[in-house]
């Protein structure tokens, strides 16, 4: 139960965490604050960040207690998402698509329905063809 607890904690921070971050105007985001939330939150940046999806998965069930796994797939889809809020493409483009695969990862597994997650798969669709269609043209 105290662990629990203790997790609960940890998601309400991290999503307070996150909010702050994007709260900040874009030229106050700072890569060394993305960094921070990824190493305090999920792992070391330079490998989790770059990690597919199959290797995240891989990672996820080797270095996570199968009761925070899920919640900690959401971290990585929300600091992914968080994190292209602020960067060019082509990488902001990269880090969307990751971040979709994970949702939708989310959405067939985790039991839990979340409209905020919905959300944020169709603002990433609807992103991603815009930038279609500009490359088409």
């Amino acid at each position: 139960m105290l662990q629990r607890d203790y997790f609960l904690r940890l998601i309400e921070e991290f999503m307070a965490a996150v909010s702050k971050f994007l709260e900040k105007d874009e030229a106050q985001r700072h890569d060394d604050d993305m960094r921070d939330l990824y190493r305090e939150y999920v792992g070391p940046y330079d490998i989790v960040r770059n990690l597919s999806f199959d290797e995240l998965i891989a990672y996820s069930k080797d270095n996570w207690r199968p009761q925070e796994r899920m919640d900690r797939i959401h971290f990585m889809a929300e600091l992914l998402y968080a994190e292209a809020s602020y960067k060019a493409n082509p990488l902001r483009d990269l880090l969307l698509g990751k971040a979709y695969q994970i949702y939708s990862y989310l959405d067939a597994n985790s039991g839990v329905m979340s409209l905020d997650r919905r959300q944020k798969m169709e603002e990433i669709s609807s992103l991603t063809r815009q930038n279609d269609k500009k490359m088409e043209i």
